[in-house]
């Protein structure tokens, strides 16, 4: 009976087993239990306020502000002043997703300043009212230009007593070998001048008499300037300039040795070429120092690259001569 008893009893004992919780968290392990003092980012100069050159304007990480105006980025995207003004915040309607900080040289000067408008510039610039004072500004010299004055003022003397005896010799040619008058002498060397600079320096033909024209009236207006003409005066001195020069253009050229010589008509030009070329092929036998040594002025009707292209085929028909005197 008890035995039966035993066997039928409920087993009820595994509630109440009770389980140990820890009630300390775990430290967890670090090597150093030091931390480092903030970096003080942000604005140092705001909007308005007055700044030197080489003053922080902003610290940051990254570029979240642009320097502008007047104001340079170091390689921690520090912004700092590179000139003396006012701190101005600002957005460019060009760069619309960017925000900009630039300097005004001026305190009523806003930024960003308009597309089309010239940027205000500082020289760094004095106004000297002590005659001594300035005097002595203008007459003193680097040591590398005091060094270098002799070897530049004696280029300088070589090159303007190479341009004198050019004009002389302008002068020379229009009285008599083109026989052509001109109204005014200085006028006509300079513009002669002048297009044979610009023909040197690459420019092409009819480019070099408009700009050459071009340089003479714009040194007329600076002369009126200085001198102050009235607008009659400088009028009848511009109409000059036209007439003289195309004159000039009219009767008179360069060849591709930049020599002046008697303009030469394009029909004149091509009739010439057509014999010279003509002569080639039946005389093979020329060589290139007979055609530079020809009767014909070869620089006078043949730009430099034609009259190259022709010694070159004087000399390959001369070769071919040559070859076939060999094999008979």
């Amino acid at each position: 009976m008890l035995s039966l008893f035993r066997a039928t009893k409920p087993q009820f004992h595994h509630v109440f087993i009770q389980i140990r919780t820890a009630t300390k968290k775990a430290a967890g392990s670090r090597t150093s239990m030091k931390d480092s003092a903030g970096r003080r980012l942000g604005p140092k100069k705001y909007d308005g306020q007055k700044v030197k050159p080489g003053e922080i304007i902003m610290r940051q990480r990254g570029t979240k502000i642009y320097p502008g105006d007047y104001v340079g980025i170091g390689k921690d995207h520090t912004l700092f002043a590179l000139e003396p003004g006012f701190v101005r915040y600002y957005l460019d309607p060009f760069h619309p997703r960017k925000k900009f900080v630039g300097v005004s040289l001026k305190e009523d000067v806003k930024l960003p300043i308009p597309h089309f408008e010239p940027t205000p510039r500082r020289f760094g610039h004095i106004l000297l009212d002590n005659k001594k004072a300035a005097m002595k500004e203008e007459n003193s010299l680097s040591r590398k230009e005091y060094l270098a004055k002799d070897n530049i003022l004696g280029k300088h003397k070589e090159r303007l007593e190479r341009r004198t005896r050019m004009i002389d010799e302008f002068r020379s040619l229009l009285k008599d070998k083109i026989k052509v008058e001109t109204a005014d002498e200085n006028i006509s060397s300079k513009y002669l001048l002048r297009w044979r600079m610009l023909l040197r320096n690459g420019f092409l033909f009819n480019d070099a008499q408009f700009y050459a024209k071009q340089y003479l009236m714009a040194e007329a207006s600076l002369q009126s300037k200085r001198e102050q003409w009235s607008t009659e005066q400088l009028d009848d001195y511009k109409k000059k300039i036209n007439i003289i020069c195309t004159n000039l253009n009219e009767n008179v050229s360069f060849d591709n040795k930049l020599q002046l010589i008697k303009s030469i008509p394009l029909e004149e030009k091509e009739k010439v070429k057509a014999d010279l070329l003509l002569k080639l092929k039946e005389e093979p036998v020329v060589t290139s120092k007979k055609i530079r040594d020809s009767t014909i002025p070869v620089s006078s009707y043949f730009t430099l690259s034609e009259e190259n292209k022709l010694q070159q085929k004087a000399i390959s028909l001369l070769k071919a001569e040559g070859k076939r005197g060999k094999e008979l």
